[in-house]
């Protein structure tokens, strides 16, 4: 028995059946579209419009963040804050629920909800205090010192009105925020010091113009270092003189254990020994014609004899003739000696 499979295969579709299935279901798109747009439209129109009113604020450092003194040394005051962080402060301020608080006050809480606001004058205000805190928008940019406030409303003159209303209130803000409120007392004493401060600020700008100084810092400095250099150089001087008179004094010490004069040449007297080589010569002589028994030979010996035990006793060698002079050791540390004085004496001077 043989056995038949069937397969289904899924229909392919070009173009031109695609767009013909399309206009076959032409009616039934143009009903779809056009209550997608009557929705649309319906929406559009019913929807309330909404008007954004912007304004920037600088806030740099001032005097509110960096002590400046009236006097003295100004390059050792406290560095002032960067951009963002006084940035940062301003916004918690301008931001601050008492700002909000004040603006709603000053334009009233009528121009905030409008005209058909109901309730009592309390309602209102806390009404118009949440509608102002939901359109009020406050932003800072990293690095920058400018403050971006948006608030937004219903009616564009509404919103202009209220976003200077929350400016001005912010200012106003911000200086009872940074007003010193100090109790009487220190009041008092902040002035005594304030006159104290005004009358040394007097006599110092007196002391300038009286020692003809334009700039106290740098003619300090100038002086210190003068200062500074000449000490130094005292120091240096006082310890060269110091060694130049330890020297001198040494020099001094090494002259007195020096002779001014010494022996330059010495002629010893060695006659003693001149007559016993004049013998000695005689006696050979005398050999020539006697022996050495005969009594003139013996007469020489005898002489030759007493003469040696004569020189044995070492009193014959003296000191004929004698020269003298200066001595060059003595000489040259005496000249050493005069430098040194000279030395010694210029830098005295120096003191």
């Amino acid at each position: 028995m043989r056995t038949t499979a069937y397969t289904t295969v899924r229909p392919r579709y070009g173009f031109a059946d695609i767009v013909g299935l399309l206009f076959r279901e032409l009616l039934l798109m143009i009903v779809i579209f056009l209550a997608v747009f009557a929705l649309g439209t319906l929406a559009v129109l019913t929807l309330k419009k909404s008007y954004t009113a912007t304004s920037s604020v600088y806030a740099g450092a001032g005097q509110e963040y960096v002590y400046q003194p009236r006097v003295g040394v100004t390059d050792r005051t406290a560095q002032p804050l960067e951009a963002s962080a006084v940035a940062q402060a301003e916004a918690q301020i301008l931001g601050s629920l008492e700002v909000k608080r004040r603006a709603v006050q000053a334009v009233g809480a009528d121009v905030i909800l409008g005209p058909d606001a109901k309730g009592t004058t309390t309602e209102k205000e806390l009404a118009a205090l949440k509608a102002l805190d939901a359109g009020l928008g406050v932003g800072t940019t990293p690095a920058s010192a400018i403050i971006s406030v948006s608030y937004e409303a219903d009616d564009p003159e509404q919103a202009a009105r209220v976003l200077n209303a929350v400016v001005d209130q912010y200012l106003i803000q911000r200086r009872n925020v940074f007003r010193d409120r100090a109790s009487p007392a220190f009041t008092a004493q902040r002035q005594a010091f304030e006159s104290e401060l005004g009358d040394a600020d007097t006599a110092y700008e007196a002391f300038l113009q009286s020692n003809d100084i334009g700039d106290f810092a740098t003619a300090k400095a100038t002086l210190a270092a003068t200062y500074q250099t000449t000490f130094a150089e005292t120091l240096s001087v006082r310890a060269q003189l110091n060694q130049a008179s330890q020297r001198l004094r040494t020099l001094e010490a090494q002259l007195a254990r020096q002779p001014a004069e010494v022996v330059l040449q010495q002629d010893l007297n060695v006659s003693a020994q001149d007559q016993i080589l004049t013998l000695r010569t005689e006696r050979e002589n005398l050999l020539a014609r006697y022996t050495a028994e005969a009594q003139p030979v013996r007469d020489i010996d005898q002489r030759i004899a007493q003469l040696q035990a004569y020189v044995a006793t070492g009193t014959t060698v003296g000191a004929r003739e004698v020269r003298t002079g200066p001595s060059t050791i003595f000489t040259e540390i005496e000249t050493t000696r005069i430098n040194a004085v000279a030395d010694r004496d210029a830098l005295a001077a120096r003191l």
